[in-house]
């Protein structure tokens, strides 16, 4: 989400300034327009006066206060509704009510249930709330559902999930609209207090001077308001964007994931992968449909532990779609799939996507540990596997940097690093050369020898590397 900024040039103040004077000097009225040098001056004069300070801080920290509150309340009413559609139409009426209904009416109708002193933390929260719960919605309901069936797949938990695959998506949606709330949260606040006027606040500053036909005084607060909005908004924007590299798990800011090897724990650290013994995965008449549109048809088949099975068809003939339903990641029309007598009631399955599904700015070597125990043997291996792979210079680089290749590597050595009974392969050399497709092909033959592998490919020369039987699919459309 690109976010527009504007650019105050020098110049251009500059100009404004000297038109502002001519008008002054033009009015001949400074009651009605005062100059820009006399409300410098003024300005000037409100810094060494203790109590102006006072009333900055008391505005200060009830804003601060409503902006922290409508924030959580956005952010959790945002979550709620994208996890519950019911919960989006509960709070659908009233997030159109907060956006619509003039600040002066809430302002006027909470000086019933407040004190003039709090008035401005509830108009904030108000004010802030829409702001939040429709840019966290709208961030949530962009996220990429690809990388959510990866995420499920490869039994990401929740902490991961959202530092590596939410929050890079989600953050972008999150500085703008912080950002923007905050600028509304000081009009609102500085507009509530003008009304309740709570004593020591900018607000009955605002007041006073309206009282007592100070104009230098009114244009000198409100160039403060001006300023300090400015400054904070600043603030929660240079907060966020040093912040951004640590919450979403860019490259060098995921030590735990990118850590070098230590060879005394990996000697001692059980095997993640391989505990039990592979069952046979048996495909019984299995058929898939898209409305009228055939995709997979009467497919029946058994791939035994040490032989990959090769899929072979042409692009269109249902390999992925075969894939995905002994995945998990759809739901067969007809016939069933099963791990031959296998004790676990759910097999766990790792698979190379057809794309690469990765957290494009984590590192190759997180990106590949994602899926892992930290101080199992696989985790303390990932930097071996990449290493074997060719990726050994690249292992610390995000991933969304690498090219075709490269990436199509990190996703496959993160399919072999993770604990499996069943690996799926879905066209898993796209983008290497020969010599790249060799040494991968060598490396999945090591190291899936008594595992049930299951691969997708329209190469002939690839299923010869993987010493695979060939299993020729039929064309569903053209039976």
């Amino acid at each position: 989400m690109r976010r527009v900024r504007l650019h105050l040039a020098p110049w251009a103040i500059a100009s404004w300034l000297v038109l502002w004077q001519i008008a002054s000097m033009a009015w001949d009225s400074p009651l009605l327009l005062p100059g820009p040098l006399d409300v410098g001056a003024r300005l000037i004069a409100l810094v060494p006066d203790p109590s102006f300070w006072h009333r900055v801080l008391f505005s200060l920290s009830r804003i601060v206060a409503g902006f922290v509150a409508g924030v959580a309340l956005g952010g959790v009413g945002a979550v709620a509704a994208a996890r519950w559609k019911a919960v989006e139409d509960l709070l659908a009426p009233l997030m159109a009510l907060t956006k619509s209904v003039p600040v002066a009416s809430i302002t006027v109708l909470a000086l019933v249930w407040l004190r003039a002193a709090n008035l401005a933390v509830l108009v904030v929260a108000l004010v802030v709330v829409p702001l939040v719960y429709e840019s966290t919605l709208s961030g949530l309901r962009a996220t990429d559902r690809a990388l959510d069936e990866a995420v499920a797949l490869f039994r990401i938990g929740g902490a991961r999930r959202l530092r590596f695959f939410v929050m890079p998506q989600l953050y972008p949606y999150l500085e703008a609209a912080l950002g923007t709330a905050l600028g509304m949260a000081w009009k609102a606040g500085v507009a509530a207090e003008v009304i309740g006027i709570p004593a020591g606040s900018l607000g009955e500053a605002v007041y006073d001077t309206k009282v007592y036909f100070d104009t230098d005084g009114l244009f000198a607060v409100t160039i403060a308001v001006i300023a300090a909005s400015t400054l904070t908004t600043w603030l929660v924007r240079a907060a966020l964007h040093a912040l951004k590299p640590i919450a979403c798990g860019a490259a060098g800011h995921a030590r735990r994931f990118e850590s070098t090897p230590d060879e005394h724990d990996c000697s001692r650290a059980p095997s993640t992968c391989g505990t039990d013994a592979a069952a046979d995965l048996v495909i019984d008449g299995v058929s898939k449909s898209y409305g009228e549109r055939a995709v997979v048809r009467d497919v029946t088949l058994s791939v035994q532990p040490g032989t990959p099975v090769c899929l072979m068809a042409p692009s269109g003939s249902g390999k992925t779609t075969l894939l995905r339903i002994v995945a998990g990641l759809e739901t067969a029309d007809r016939g069933t799939v099963t791990a031959g007598e296998k004790t676990r009631e759910q097999p766990q399955v790792s698979m190379v996507f057809q794309d690469d599904r990765l957290a494009e700015q984590a590192s190759a070597l997180a990106n590949v540990r994602l899926p892992l125990a930290p101080g199992s043997r696989a985790w303390h291996e990932a930097p071996e596997l990449l290493g074997a792979l060719g990726l050994g210079e690249m292992m610390l680089h995000p991933a969304g940097t690498c090219s075709g290749g490269e990436r199509r590597r990190i996703a496959l050595a993160r399919a072999l690093a993770a604990n499996h009974d069943i690996l799926l392969l879905d066209e898993p050399f796209t983008g290497l050369d020969d010599s790249s497709r060799a040494q991968a092909a060598a490396l999945v033959r090591k190291r899936t020898g008594a595992s049930v592998v299951l691969v997708a490919t329209h190469d002939r020369t690839d299923a010869a590397r993987l010493n695979g039987r060939i299993v020729r699919l039929c064309d569903p459309s053209a039976m």
